[in-house]
């Protein structure tokens, strides 16, 4: 009897603490979800990159809102205002 239930504690022990038991299994799955997370971000944020590649490679009307954006260019003839908040 001694040695069924020592058997079973040692089992149990094996089961919920090793480092292939329930514990580690749930650390490994919320590794994985958070590397899911981060992976999915980033598939997000190639897409959009890839949006803007193509839109680059394909007219001037995207290069041209860029440089006026980005850099603060000018066409010429055109009057540029700064408004600043108060």
């Amino acid at each position: 009897m001694l040695l069924g239930v020592a058997l079973l504690v040692g089992l149990q022990v094996r089961l919920w603490f090793s480092d292939v038991g329930m514990l580690a299994r749930r650390g490994l799955l919320d590794r994985l979800a958070e590397q899911q997370a981060h992976s999915d971000e980033l598939e997000t944020r190639n897409a959009q990159l890839q949006r803007e590649v193509v839109a680059l490679k394909s007219g001037l009307s995207a290069v041209e809102a860029r440089a006026r954006s980005e850099l603060g260019m000018v066409k010429q003839g055109e009057t540029f205002y700064l408004v600043t908040p108060k």
